[in-house]
């Protein structure tokens, strides 16, 4: 059981506003920057990110359908604004809760157990 859609619809209308305005100095959020798939409209989504040793792991709380996931995955780049920190990511992909799960803090990965969320988005960098 991942997010409904419609939660997803209304924090991109309204709940995303007011998080961006979190800074992105304060762990473990970032500010992602991305370009819309098919209109090239650039857009900025407040998310979780988590180190990795290659790079950083995302948690789609909406599941592998959300509109940010499709379009990183198409670009396969994008920016991460972390920890006053600008990062390029790239060679993104989506991953199993198996891989994922040693890269996550326990707290986090029981939230995303009592969610069901299964795959999450892995990216690197050169950083």
């Amino acid at each position: 059981m991942v997010l409904p859609r419609w939660l997803g619809e209304l924090n991109r209308s309204y709940t995303n506003r007011i998080f961006s305005r979190i800074p992105a100095r304060i762990s473990p959020f970032g500010i992602v920057h991305h370009r819309g798939r098919k209109t090239g409209h650039p857009y900025t989504v407040p998310l979780a990110a988590f180190r990795t040793p290659s790079g950083f792991l995302f948690t789609p709380t909406y599941g592998p359908d959300a509109d940010w996931v499709r379009n990183v995955m198409a670009a396969d780049s994008f920016q991460l604004d972390r920890k006053g920190r600008t990062h390029e990511l790239h060679n993104t992909r989506l991953i199993t809760r198996a891989e994922a799960w040693p890269l996550l803090p326990r707290f986090v990965r029981l939230a995303m157990r009592l969610l069901g969320v299964r795959w999450y988005v892995a990216a690197d960098t050169a950083d």
